[in-house]
């Protein structure tokens, strides 16, 4: 397996969706890409190799390391047949992701190093200024207010409050992933989805990639019975197979496939209604299509609002820290200076 970047992810499957449309085959576009790029030679030749072999192209980039996602997306690319721009919509859903990773690493890590020089200077005000100000505080008989002694407190006591937080945090996260672990896909999704903002965005996710994949197939000719199948028949995707399972459990009583999908309760309510409307018009796969670009410009905008509000918030909370500091130290100061 090779370990590659989200980033080269993107560009390899850009660059073969290209060749694709310009008529190469897959395995013209590997030999091709591993002649021409030294870094990832090796792994080209044995995709080349593999697939020469006879394995399915998604077994090809599973086995080589690539993206779960991308890889269900291939293995349903093999069915509907609309495999370039499968590779490139999963080239530019893998490049968007590494950026806007890129982004939030570079939005964090000023204000990180900010809070983590606060949390030093905290410490050693607790260990070192501190104390030695209420040794002076007690040989002038000065008695700070109880507010005050309140305050003067909580910051003496602000670096193990910190440390505390985030030993919790963590356990709680171990626990909590634990827990998970041991639920099915979909009582998972569930969970995810009733997270409160975060589960806009896992909602907005899940449905553009169910909807951008039902189109295709549909567009393909295959029925919706067939459809479900397909999806119950994949093992890279464990949510899809066990919905494809729901799915089929309501067909079979007789609901309708809108009626079945409002069931899973990790999509968002509008799916439903599009679905509903393209089963009366009989344009289905086109709505869906439109609908899970709308989705996506959606998630991307919503994305973007994040970013412009980590940041000032972060900032934010160090000045309070900062004037916390200067508090602690200049209130004491002035009130002994009030009372000589």
């Amino acid at each position: 397996m090779t370990n590659l970047t989200l980033k080269d992810q993107g560009l390899i499957l850009q660059r073969i969706s290209d060749m694709l449309y310009k008529g190469f085959t897959m395995g013209e576009s590997l030999d091709f890409l591993g002649r021409t790029n030294e870094k990832h030679i090796n792994m080209f030749h044995s995709m080349t190799y593999n697939l020469q072999s006879g394995q399915p192209i998604y077994e090809v980039f599973y086995q080589e390391g690539f993206d779960h996602q991308i890889c269900t997306q291939l293995y349903l690319a093999e069915k509907h047949g609309f495999l370039d721009s499968a590779l490139k919509q999963s080239g530019e859903y893998v490049l968007k992701k590494a950026e806007q990773r890129k982004k939030m690493i570079r939005l964090l890590q000023y204000p990180v190093m900010l809070l983590v020089a606060l949390l030093t200077v905290s410490i050693l005000l607790q260990t070192l200024l501190l104390p030695r100000f209420q040794m002076f505080y007690h040989s002038m008989g000065y008695q700070p207010a109880i507010l005050l002694r309140l305050f003067l407190h909580m910051m003496q006591t602000l670096p193990l409050y910190s440390i505390v937080i985030v030993m919790a945090a963590l356990a709680g996260g171990v626990f909590l992933s634990r827990y998970l672990y041991r639920k099915s896909a979909l009582e998972r999704a569930l969970f995810y989805s009733g997270i409160p903002i975060a589960g806009t965005y896992y909602k907005l996710y899940q449905t553009i990639f169910l909807a951008r994949e039902w189109s295709f197939l549909l567009s393909s000719g295959f029925s919706v019975s067939e459809i479900v199948y397909i999806m119950r028949k994949q093992e890279l995707h464990p949510l899809m197979k066990e919905s494809a399972a729901e799915i089929k459990e309501f067909l079979t009583l007789g609901y309708t496939f809108s009626e079945a999908v409002s069931h899973l309760g990790f999509v968002e309510e509008e799916l439903i209604v599009v679905i509903a409307h393209g089963e009366k018009n009989g344009k289905l796969d086109g709505e869906l299509m439109f609908y899970s670009q709308f989705c996506l410009q959606r998630l991307e905008e919503k994305i973007t609002k994040v970013f412009l509000m980590v940041q000032p918030a972060l900032f934010v909370i160090i000045g309070f820290v900062v004037i916390a500091i200067y508090l602690s130290i200049f209130l004491p100061m002035f009130q002994v200076i009030d009372s000589i």
